[in-house]
């Protein structure tokens, strides 16, 4: 009877370890499934976001690039052409009137160049929600959270030195888009051109209506201007008679370019 009683409990014993590895099998088995699922899950979202954040950068990196290639033909007389390529990675690039209006006042009275008031157009590269633009020689970034200038275009005001330099680009281009995985080929051509110097200004102002004003309000804040917005698509930009240094002399340019692709 005594070894029939030890042969039990041996038996016994032996029935709660296997028990037990069972359990602890299944509880690290549903550990590593659970880990694998929520790290796959985490992980492909977290490289999801990370390809379409580089993505964006390389098209700013990109429209930049093309900003200050296309920005040659504005510059410089004896250039009326220039070609650029942006790679577009699944987004999309569109081209079209309207855009940012743009109208300069000298002394309070609007400017004798003849496009006065000035439509940008648009030159736009969009990836889901987030839109980067070519805007009258610069490039801005904008989004869900706003928008941001990437390239400031070329508006300095420098009382120090009794100047204002307003240099602009009209795109003047056919509605149109196109979304591709491809890269795709643009050529800027000027269509117009168009120059005033004035002397003996005291006061320069700049009205536009546009749907990045956080971006122009940057660019202008840091070439030298003064900003006030009456709403939230309306900014004006001066650059003030300083009484020790008034700013006197004030150089304009409108560039018309037609866009190509």
């Amino acid at each position: 009877m005594r070894r029939r009683r030890h042969e039990t409990t041996k038996r016994g014993r032996t029935d709660d370890r296997a028990v037990t590895d069972m359990i602890a099998f299944i509880l690290v088995f549903a550990t590593i499934i659970g880990s694998v699922a929520l790290l796959s899950t985490v992980g492909f979202q977290t490289m999801a976001d990370y390809q379409d954040g580089e993505k964006l950068r390389n098209a700013e990196r990109a429209m930049e690039s093309l900003a200050v290639n296309f920005n040659a033909v504005m510059r410089h007389d004896g250039i009326d052409r220039r070609y650029g390529e942006l790679a577009l990675r699944d987004g999309s690039v569109s081209t079209g009137s309207g855009g940012t209006n743009v109208t300069i006042l000298l002394n309070g009275n609007s400017s004798n160049v003849s496009a006065n008031p000035i439509e940008l157009g648009a030159f736009t590269y969009e990836a889901g929600s987030d839109t980067i633009a070519y805007e009258g020689g610069g490039v801005v970034r904008a989004g869900e959270t706003g928008s941001a200038v990437v390239k400031r275009p070329q508006l300095m005001c420098h009382p120090e030195a009794e100047t204002a330099v307003i240099s602009l680009t009209a795109i003047n281009a056919t509605d149109r888009s196109i979304r591709s995985t491809d890269g795709l080929g643009f050529t800027m051509t000027e269509r117009d051109r168009e120059t005033q110097f004035e002397d003996g200004v005291t006061n320069v102002s700049i009205r536009m209506n546009t749907s990045y004003v956080r971006a122009w309000e940057m660019s202008f804040e840091r070439s030298g201007w003064e900003t006030t917005k009456s709403t939230s698509s309306d900014l004006l930009a001066t650059c003030e008679d300083d009484p020790d240094n008034p700013v006197n002399s004030v150089a304009i340019t409108v560039v018309e370019a037609d866009v190509e692709y």
